[in-house]
């Protein structure tokens, strides 16, 4: 009984080892994202995206520079919350973010498929009042 408690302690030890790197890899993904985002670099943005990004007719560049001369740039962002999860082999890391913008607020989340301990970003999403009616 002891050692099927003790491994049970280990799984759970390693999982937030990993789980903490993931946060943190993540988080480090988001500040390049906005710092890429600021300096209107969005066919960077668009480049470096995974599969799934890059199969949006027209990309993502062109919807980001819409979005950005609707908001602004990043004044201040504050993760919120965040999904770290393993199913059938996919690593996927959710991250949502309370962000600022120069014109508005607005809630961003961001999907990254975890390949290798890398976030490659998979989805973006941004909800705002400042862009009701379309972006």
């Amino acid at each position: 009984m002891k050692r099927y408690a003790f491994a049970a302690v280990a799984a759970l030890a390693l999982g937030g080892c990993s789980m903490g790197e993931d946060l943190s890899s993540g988080g480090t993904a988001v500040d390049v994202f906005h710092r890429q985002y600021d300096g209107a670099q969005f066919a960077a943005i668009d480049a470096a995206a995974g599969a799934e990004i890059k199969a949006t007719p027209g990309g993502l560049a062109p919807i980001l520079e819409r979005i950005h001369a609707r908001l602004g740039n990043v004044k201040s962002s504050n993760r919120t919350g965040f999904n770290d999860r393993v199913d059938n082999g996919d690593h996927r890391l959710e991250l949502t973010y309370d962000t600022t913008f120069e014109k508005g607020a607005g809630d961003e989340e961001f999907v990254f498929r975890m390949t290798d301990g890398k976030p490659v970003l998979i989805g973006y999403h941004v909800k705002s009042d400042a862009l009701k009616g379309g972006y």
